[in-house]
């Protein structure tokens, strides 16, 4: 008795445990006002992070929408203008989800902007 099973169809079964579905999506939801391009009013440069835990392979985890408004006021913001948003995931946090077949995955995000002081820091 040989080894019968296709090199391809292993090839699928890696895929498929490799993958996740873990897109995270940012939004606006009229909290502050959010501008893309520079204002010339906004002088005041803020940076948040954050990470967000997906498990068995993105299925149970947190919402994957990103509230860009609430988390630059949350930074000190009541008005933000050339916003950058970024998600990716980090070396370590890479092999954690490879270590763990992804059962586990976090996903690591970046916001910058520029803005007006005043708001909830």
């Amino acid at each position: 008795m040989g080894n019968d099973f296709p090199p391809s169809i292993l090839f699928l079964i890696c895929a498929l445990l490799l993958t996740s579905c873990t897109q995270l999506s940012f939004q606006g939801n009229g909290y502050i006002p959010l501008y893309l391009t520079p204002r010339p009013d906004h002088n005041v440069y803020t940076e948040a992070s954050g990470i967000k835990e997906y498990y068995l392979w993105g299925i149970i985890g947190p919402d994957n929408t990103i509230d860009v408004d609430k988390v630059l006021y949350e930074q000190g913001l009541v008005s933000a203008a050339n916003i950058t948003m970024h998600d990716y995931q980090s070396t370590s946090n890479f092999f954690k989800a490879l270590l763990s077949f992804g059962f586990y995955i976090p996903k690591n995000y970046k916001i910058t902007a520029r803005g007006i002081a005043g708001g909830g820091k």
